[in-house]
C-alpha cells in the first residue's frame, strides 16, 4: 500500500516539473516556438507536449497563435510574474539599489520590461518633489515614445523587433512624439550603437527620460533601467552627466537578478 502511494506522489511531480519546464522554454524562447521544439525541449512525446501545452493554455500560461500554431507566453504567466517580481523587490536588494539611485539623482527611476508592445514598470521609485508623475509598477507605458520602450526595441532580437514595428502604432502622444517609421527606426540604430536611450518630452510634456539596459550575466539585456523628470529641474543635458552612475546602477541590478534567479532555481 505504501509503495502505491509512493508512486501515486511521483507521478504528478513528474507531471508538473514537465509542465514547468515547458513554460520555461516557452519564456526563454524569445521568439514563438512549435510543439516539436516543446517536445525536444521537455524530452516528451508530442502527444505528451501537446496535453501540457493545452492545460498550460487553458490556464493562461501559454498563449496559442490559431494561424502559426505555435505557442508565446500567455497573459496568466505575465501577470503572475510582475506580482511575483514585485513581492520580490520587498525581499531583495533591488528596490533598495533603485531607491539608493534615486535619492543620488534627486530624480524619480524606474525598472521596466518589455511585455507584448508595451513596457511594463517592474518597480518605480519616485523622487520626493512636490511635481512627480503618478505611475506605480505594472503600469504600462508605448514603446516607441519612452527611453525604457525605445532601448529595449532597439536592443531586443531582429526577429522581435521587425515583428513589434510591423504592428506597431506610432501614436502622437506630444508635438514631440517620432511618428514616422523610418525615422524611429534610424533612432533605433543610434540607440543600439551609443547603448542608451532618450525621451525628449516624447510621452509627456514637460517630462524627459534617459535608460541604460540591465544584463544577465550572460549580456542578455533583461530590463531597462530609466530616470525621469520635468525638463525645467532635470534636462537630457544634465541628465547623460548621469549615465556612469545609472550604468553602476545596472550592473548592480543585473546582478541581484542573477542573484535572485538562483534562489528561485536553487
Amino acid at each position: 500500500m505504501k509503495r502505491s502511494t509512493e508512486r501515486n506522489d511521483a507521478r504528478p511531480s513528474s507531471s508538473v516539473l514537465k509542465a514547468v519546464a515547458l513554460v520555461d522554454h516557452v519564456v526563454r524562447a524569445g521568439t514563438p516556438v512549435s510543439l516539436a521544439d516543446l517536445s525536444d525541449a521537455v524530452a516528451v512525446p508530442k502527444p505528451t507536449a501537446h496535453r501540457l501545452a493545452r492545460l498550460l493554455e487553458g490556464a493562461g500560461l501559454v498563449r496559442k497563435d490559431p494561424l502559426t500554431r505555435r505557442y508565446t507566453v500567455g497573459a496568466a504567466l505575465v501577470d503572475l510574474a510582475f506580482h511575483a517580481i514585485g513581492v520580490g523587490a520587498g525581499q531583495s536588494n533591488r528596490g533598495l539599489l533603485l531607491t539608493r539611485l534615486s535619492e543620488n539623482l534627486g530624480e524619480t527611476v524606474n525598472l521596466g520590461v518589455l511585455s507584448g508592445n508595451e513596457i511594463v514598470y517592474l518597480d518605480r521609485v519616485e523622487a520626493a518633489w512636490p511635481l512627480r508623475m503618478d505611475f506605480k509598477p505594472g503600469s504600462r507605458v508605448p514603446l516607441h515614445c519612452t527611453a525604457n520602450g525605445k532601448l529595449l526595441l532597439a536592443l531586443a532580437q531582429p526577429a522581435v523587433r521587425r515583428n513589434l514595428l510591423r504592428r506597431m502604432q506610432l501614436v502622437a502622444c506630444t508635438p514631440r512624439t517620432i511618428t514616422s517609421r523610418a525615422r524611429l527606426q534610424r533612432e533605433l540604430i543610434e540607440i543600439a550603437r551609443r547603448g542608451w536611450s532618450e525621451d525628449n518630452e516624447e510621452f509627456l510634456v514637460g517630462v524627459c527620460c534617459l535608460a541604460v539596459p540591465v544584463r544577465d550575466r550572460r549580456g542578455r539585456v533583461v530590463a531597462g533601467l530609466a530616470v525621469s523628470a520635468p525638463s525645467a529641474r532635470f534636462d537630457l543635458a544634465r541628465a547623460r552627466g548621469h549615465l556612469p552612475g545609472l550604468r553602476e546602477a545596472a550592473a548592480a541590478i543585473g546582478r541581484e537578478l542573477e542573484i535572485e534567479r538562483g534562489r528561485r532555481f536553487a
